[in-house]
This record gives structure tokens, sequence and C-alpha cells, in this order.
């Protein structure tokens, strides 16, 4: 006759020691991993911002201005249409906007130069002074306001040559590699 048997709970024991070894060692790299995606993920949103900004402004043949909060865990950015330079009568009408808790609760960003916080569009998509004479964003710098280690990104928009050339970059790259960020505008 046929004896059925089960684990024994010594066998059980040895089983949930291994997969608690394994969790111990994978740990901390899903962490490091959710953490450069969130980045990843609030250095596309602010990219993405900035080109639809600029297409807007082309598409309107008007100025079209996106701007940055860089607050921690609330910030993100707007999109706003002026015509001539001036804002419709009342609180200004968003057209887009983005929050960075969107798939990145914990990223940080941070605008150069320091205090910057808007950039402003014209019909032909190159970028003009602000209305209100503040400094216009060079770079978009975006980080995990709570993991050290993680790689960084960079939102860079300049103006120079024939167009403006807007990148997100990775500044801890070589300068000889694709992803590498230009030395200028951020300096």
């Amino acid at each position: 006759m046929m004896q059925l048997r089960g684990f024994t709970l010594i066998e059980m024991l040895i089983a949930v020691a291994i997969f608690a070894f394994l969790i111990m060692l994978a740990g901390p790299m899903y962490a490091k991993f959710m953490g450069n995606s969130q980045i990843r993920n609030a250095g596309d949103g602010m990219l993405n911002g900035v080109q639809q900004a600029q297409s807007i402004a082309v598409r309107g043949n008007t100025l079209a201005r996106l701007v940055v909060d860089p607050t921690t865990g609330t910030g993100g950015w707007r999109i706003l249409e002026t015509v001539d330079g001036t804002e419709p009568a009342g609180l200004p009408n968003p057209v887009q906007v983005y929050s960075v808790t969107d798939g990145s609760p914990h990223a940080s960003v941070t605008t150069t130069p320091l205090g910057a916080t808007q950039i402003t569009f014209d019909g032909f998509g190159r970028i003009v002074p602000n209305v209100d004479a503040t400094p216009t964003i060079s770079c978009i710098n975006v980080d995990h306001s709570m993991m050290t280690g993680l790689r960084s990104l960079r939102v860079v928009i300049s103006n120079t040559g024939i167009g403006v050339g807007t990148k997100l970059c990775d500044p801890a790259a070589v300068s000889t590699e694709p992803q590498a960020c230009p030395a200028t505008p951020c300096t």
C-alpha cells in the first residue's frame, strides 16, 4: 500500500529561510530600481512639458509659457497660452497640467538658474524673455528626495544654433556618450 507524505516542519523552515534570504538580497536592488524609475518618470514628464509648451506656441502662433513648480511631492508644471504677452482677464487658464506625484511621488525637481520657474516660447518655437522679466529656465534637474546614490537626470533647454535644443540627459555620463549632458547652459 502506498503512503502519502507531506513536508516535514524542518523542510518547511529551510524553504522559508532560503526565501527570506533571497528577499533580503533582492530588496535593496528593488528599492534602487523603483527610485530610478521615479526619477525617469519625472524626467520624462518635465521633458514632455517643455515640448508641449513649444508645440502649443507653434500651433497657435502665440506665446506659450511653461511654469514649473519645484515643490517636492506636489510639484509639476502647467502650460499657459497668452496673447500678445498678456494673459486673459482673471486667473490664468492652464492649457495642460502635470503633477510629479503622477508616478513619481518622491521625485525632486530643481531649476537652473536657481529660483527660475518659467520658460516662454514664441510662435516659431523659440525661447523668448518671460513677460514678467523673471529668469528663464535653462535646465530642470530631477533627483529622488528620499534616497541617495541614484542616477539623476536633467532636461537641458537651449536656444543656440538654428533652433531650440531640448534633451533629457544624464549629468554623470561621460561626455562622449550619447546620453551625456552638454557642458552648457547648466553650469
